[in-house]
């Protein structure tokens, strides 16, 4: 049997490069085919329970995201990789593959590193992408920026189908949120400042946005574990408290963006060491299998989906500002305009690749990597 190990930057389970993961392991696929499968988190939380209920023996060593903190933790590291023997490491993310790359050198052991987002892409992402066996970026534009010209794509699968409306806005109701006569644009996020829910709740303000309100689905990340306190008192400042409201995370969150009017996906630069756009963006696609429209906040992997044959399912900002955005939420409330969006996201949302397909593109990656 082979011996596949996955190392994890984070040890939470509700990001979308976490999400990737655990579903392709709960396909089965890889232990069908006679893969064994290790686990090494970075940082604590409950991705190493939920990677032991998908059959992968799991452990945390806690490795900080600064580069100095990375290099001294690179022997213990490289003790564990060792004492596992694998046929082939898999970094799931950047931070990942930047202690992966530096433990190994030299070690002969393939490496597949599997890009999510856009961060470091002017400056890590072509050393990084050069010292991995093979990069899989989840979108072609997420893996250009590393230069290599054998990037194997592995796009998200399609989404669970979302729930119906009334029962969605049953849950929301249950997690604290009071329905109202406005629009809502929905947020399903971590609160870290570059996913701009700052900038949601400044659109608000903007009388053009009197219609709104915003719901935000997602919890404080360990790297910034006030935001939410931050985006409350902005809220109150700005004087649209009554009209944000945030719900905390929710289990399978994306099935209940059936229950609003609009989705926006925010990312923008602004945070030191974070992606400065988003990546595919699987929140984008679940809004769309829900027949809601959607507001990207600048051009990349969601705004390719988003222009469908048959017309945009949704609005790409002319750029990402609080401003830019208001503009779009004020032209989306035209009921008509929603619903034909909606309608061609539900119409583009049944070409995504199932799990299964996912789960067996991944298999062949690591299969031609234990080769090389």
């Amino acid at each position: 049997m082979s011996r596949l190990l996955i190392v994890s930057p984070y040890g939470t389970t509700g990001g979308g490069a976490e999400q990737w993961l655990l579903g392709i392991l709960g396909t089965g696929a890889l232990r069908e085919a006679g893969w064994a499968c290790d686990a090494i988190v970075m940082q604590q939380g409950p991705l190493q329970e939920a990677l032991r209920r998908e059959h992968v023996t799991a452990i945390t060593l806690t490795i900080p995201a600064s580069p100095v903190a990375i290099v001294r933790r690179l022997p213990a590291l490289r003790r564990a990789i060792r004492a596992r023997e694998p046929a082939v490491v898999v970094s799931n993310g950047v931070k990942a593959q930047l202690a992966v790359s530096m433990a190994l050198t030299g070690a002969g052991i393939p490496t597949v590193w599997v890009k999510h987002d856009h961060s470091y892409d002017s400056t890590l992402a072509p050393v990084l992408g050069r010292a991995a066996t093979l990069v899989v970026p989840t979108a072609l534009e997420v893996g250009l920026p590393t230069g290599r010209e054998d990037l194997i794509v592995i796009e998200p699968p399609r989404p669970p189908d979302p729930l119906p409306y009334a029962a969605a806005r049953r849950v929301l109701a249950e997690r604290g949120w009071t329905a109202s006569t406005r629009l809502v644009v929905g947020m399903v996020s971590r609160l870290v400042p570059y996913k701009g829910v700052d900038m949601a709740i400044e659109a608000l303000s903007d009388p053009r946005c009197d219609d709104w309100e915003l719901v935000v689905v997602g919890g404080d990340d360990p790297a910034t574990p006030d935001e939410s306190h931050r985006l409350t008192l902005l809220a109150t400042a700005l004087g649209v408290a009554d009209r944000v409201s945030l719900l905390g995370p929710i289990t399978a969150a994306g099935r209940l963006l059936s229950a609003v009017d609009a989705v926006a996906v925010l990312t923008r630069p602004g945070q030191a060491g974070a992606p400065t756009k988003e990546g595919y963006g699987i929140v984008a696609s679940e809004a769309m299998l829900a027949g809601v429209p959607v507001v990207v906040a600048q051009e990349g992997p969601i705004s390719r989906r988003l222009s469908t044959a048959s017309g945009p399912a949704g609005i790409t900002l002319t750029q990402p500002t609080a401003g830019a955005l208001a503009e779009a939420l004020s032209a989306l409330r035209d009921d008509d305009m929603r619903l034909a969006m909606g309608e061609r996201g539900i119409a583009a949302g049944q070409s995504l690749p199932t799990q299964d397909d996912v789960a067996r593109q991944f298999l062949d990656v690591i299969s031609v990597a234990a080769q090389l």
